[in-house]
C-alpha cells in the first residue's frame, strides 16, 4: 500500500511538472505542432497587455504575447508576439492593443495600414519592427468622461447665467422686430414690383415715340435733301451773303452806341443796389423769396423742380425731335 501511494504521489507531481511545463509554453506561445515565428512591435504605451495575452489577425488567434519590455532609453515599449509561422501578415501591417473583454484581458491586434487613420502609431527605429498604437483602457475613458461631465456642468451653468429671462424677452423681441421688417420688406418688394411695372410701360410707350421721331427725323431729313437739289438754293445763298453785310453794318453801329452803355452801367450800379436792398430782405424773411429761403419744405420742393427742369432741358438738348418737330412745307 505505501508503495502504491509513493507511486501515485510521483506521478501526481510528474503530471503537475508536465502541466506547469506545457503551460508555461502555452502562455509564451511555444507550439509543439507547427512552426513559430517572433515578431517585434513598438508602443508609447501599452496598457494591460501582459505576456500570454493572445495575437490576433483579422479576429482569429495566430499567436500570443511572449514579452513586454520597456525600452533602455525608457520612450517605446517594445512587444516580441510569437505567431504561427504560417500565417502571411498584411503588408505595412501595424499592431492595436485593444481590450479583448470587460473582465480586464487584453490583445493585439494585427492590422493593416489605414485602420485608425487618426491614431499616430509609434514608428520603430529598425527595419522588420511594426509600429504599435494602444488604444485607451476603460478607466481612460471614465477619465475623460468625467472631464466632458465637469465641462458640460460649467458650460451649462454659464448657459443658464446667460440665458436669463431679461435674454429670453431680448430674443422675443428681436423675433418680433425680425417679422415686423420682413413685412415691410414683403410691403417694399410689391411696391417695386408696381413700380417697375409702371416704369416697364413708360418705356414701351418712349420706344415707341422714338419710333415715331425717327420716322419724322427721315421724312424731315428727304425734304432737306429735295429742298438742296433745288435752284432755289443759291439765292438763297445769295441771301446769307446780304445778311452777313447787313450784319456787319450793325456791328459798326454797336460801336456808336459806346456812350449809351456807359449810361446803362450807371443804371446797373443802381440795379445792384436795389439787389442788395432786396438780398436783405431775403436774409430777413420777408416777401415770398424770403419766406422761401427759410422754409426747408418750400426749398426742397423748389430744388426738387430745378433738377427736374434740368432734367427735362437736358433731355430736350439730346432729343429735340421728341419735343420740336419741323415742318418746311
Amino acid at each position: 500500500m505505501k508503495e502504491s501511494r509513493d507511486a501515485l504521489v510521483g506521478v501526481v507531481i510528474v503530471a503537475a511538472l508536465l502541466l506547469i511545463g506545457f503551460g508555461t509554453l502555452w502562455l509564451q506561445g511555444v507550439s509543439l505542432t507547427g512552426e513559430r515565428v517572433d515578431i517585434e512591435a513598438v508602443f508609447e504605451r501599452v496598457g494591460q497587455i501582459q505576456p500570454g495575452s493572445d495575437v490576433k489577425l483579422r479576429g482569429v488567434r495566430i499567436g500570443r504575447v511572449r514579452s513586454v519590455e520597456v525600452e533602455p532609453d525608457g520612450e517605446l515599449v517594445r512587444l516580441v508576439l510569437r505567431i504561427d509561422g504560417e500565417v502571411t501578415l498584411p503588408e505595412g501591417a501595424v499592431v492595436v492593443l485593444s481590450p479583448e473583454s470587460m473582465f480586464g484581458d487584453w490583445q493585439a491586434e494585427i492590422q493593416p495600414p489605414g485602420v485608425y487613420p487618426a491614431q499616430r502609431f509609434s514608428q520603430p527605429r529598425e527595419e522588420g519592427t511594426l509600429p504599435g498604437y494602444s488604444l485607451p483602457d476603460i478607466s481612460e475613458l471614465t477619465a475623460a468622461a468625467d472631464d466632458i461631465s465637469e465641462n458640460l456642468g460649467i458650460l451649462t451653468e454659464r448657459v443658464g447665467i446667460a440665458f436669463s429671462d431679461e435674454t429670453a424677452r431680448n430674443i422675443a423681441s428681436l423675433i418680433e422686430n425680425v417679422e415686423e421688417v420682413t413685412e415691410r420688406l414683403s410691403e417694399l418688394v410689391s411696391q417695386q414690383a408696381t413700380s417697375f411695372t409702371d416704369v416697364t410701360d413708360e418705356v414701351t410707350r418712349a420706344t415707341r415715340s422714338i419710333g415715331q421721331a425717327a420716322e419724322d427725323a427721315r421724312i424731315s431729313f428727304g425734304r432737306i435733301d429735295d429742298l438742296l437739289a433745288r435752284e432755289e438754293l443759291g439765292e438763297t445763298l445769295d441771301d446769307l451773303a446780304v445778311v452777313s453785310a447787313n450784319l456787319r453794318e450793325l456791328s459798326g453801329e454797336f460801336r456808336e452806341t459806346n456812350t449809351e452803355v456807359r449810361q446803362m452801367a450807371a443804371r446797373m450800379d443802381t440795379t445792384f443796389a436795389s439787389l442788395s436792398r432786396i438780398t436783405s430782405e431775403l436774409e430777413a424773411g420777408e416777401g415770398t423769396l424770403g419766406r422761401l429761403l427759410q422754409d426747408p419744405t418750400m426749398a426742397a420742393e423748389l430744388e426738387s423742380t430745378v433738377i427736374e427742369l434740368n432734367l427735362l432741358l437736358a433731355d430736350i438738348r439730346e432729343n429735340p425731335r421728341r419735343y420740336l418737330r419741323l415742318s418746311i412745307f
